[in-house]
């Protein structure tokens, strides 16, 4: 009986040693738990939208699951303290069986980032980086199932620098028909997303139907910087000798050509303005019409104006658009 209970015991005994020994393996440093080791995007990304590789190796070992979801993260800090966004998650199998351990193969692992492997916060993000005027610096941090940011944090900048771009997006005539030596008004709204560095001027023609250049109205100062420009209703009169016809008020943005933008080739807009006898001007319902923000001309018509606008460059009308 005493033989018996000896038994008992040394079981008893060697599965506490063996419970021990687990919980002294999982604790171990040696049997640390799985963590991103090392990480490497390439140093510059001039358009992230277009996908990039994303190479990374996993180290470690745990109990319990035989896989983890490694999660990526951009960061605007080195530590992900601040302007931290999730990129991408995925879910990576482990070595092992039974209980575990449950290992990280060694050797690097590639993934290809695009937009139809992300999240809409992915796909959004880079966009952003995609879209912005200039290129921005930033983190590559990962971490496992959620937890503490692990692995080597590589630095990488994303984007490139993006040249302005002037478009007309609105305006208003009002009227459209008057009669010889009547006024007008206009106003119109001038935008670029991506900043200028210098001011510029948008030049005011009046033009035949055709858009063939007559003669130099004025300029209207356009500041530095990106945004929106608008220019209030401003009255313009014209010569009682201007004969009855139809015209344009024609807009051209950085007249002067000060300004090197992304795209050169939508810079005009304009306004359709009648010029009627007194009797039929009076009688015209027609009051107000919107800008045609798309105007092209052709290479005659473009010089024809660029010259006009060099001659009388100290003449005409003489004022600034307000920043919105």
């Amino acid at each position: 009986m005493v033989q018996c209970k000896s038994r008992i015991s040394l079981i008893a005994t060697s599965l506490v040693a063996s419970f021990l020994a687990v919980g002294a393996l999982a604790a171990s440093p040696a049997a640390a738990q799985v963590r991103v080791q090392s990480t490497s995007v390439p140093a510059t990304i001039p358009n992230p939208n277009s996908g990039f590789n994303l190479d990374f190796e996993l180290a470690g070992s745990q109990f319990g699951s035989a896989t983890v979801q490694v999660n990526f993260y951009l960061s605007a800090t080195r530590n992900g303290s601040s302007g931290t966004a999730l990129l991408t998650s995925l879910l990576v199998g482990l070595q092992g069986s039974g209980f575990g351990p449950f290992g990280a193969a060694s050797g690097q692992r590639t993934l290809f980032i695009s937009p139809g492997n992300l999240t809409a916060n992915g796909r959004q993000l880079l966009q952003s980086l995609t879209d912005a005027c200039a290129p921005q610096s930033l983190f590559l941090l990962a971490d496992i199932n959620g937890g503490f940011f692990s692995g080597a944090v590589t630095p990488t900048t994303m984007g490139s620098t993006k040249l302005p771009d002037y478009m007309f997006t609105g305006g208003t005539i009002s009227s459209s028909v008057i009669r010889p030596g009547g006024t007008t008004s206009i106003s119109f709204d001038l935008f670029s997303r991506c900043p200028a560095s210098s001011a510029s001027r948008v030049g005011i023609f009046l033009t035949d139907a055709s858009f063939n250049p007559l003669s130099f109205i004025g300029a209207v100062t356009i500041s530095s910087g990106a945004g929106t420009w608008s220019l209030p209703s401003t009255p313009i009169t014209f010569s009682s000798a201007i004969p009855p016809g139809n015209y344009n008020i024609l807009l051209i943005a950085d007249i002067d050509g000060i300004v090197g933008e992304s795209n050169e080739n939508n810079n005009a807009g304009s306004f359709a303005l009648t010029v009627a006898p007194p009797a039929v001007a009076a009688a015209s319902t027609a009051t107000a019409s919107a800008l045609e923000p798309e105007v092209v001309l052709d290479d005659d018509q473009a010089f024809a104006v660029e010259d006009l606008a060099l001659d009388a460059s100290e003449t005409g009308l003489k004022l600034s658009a307000g920043k919105r």
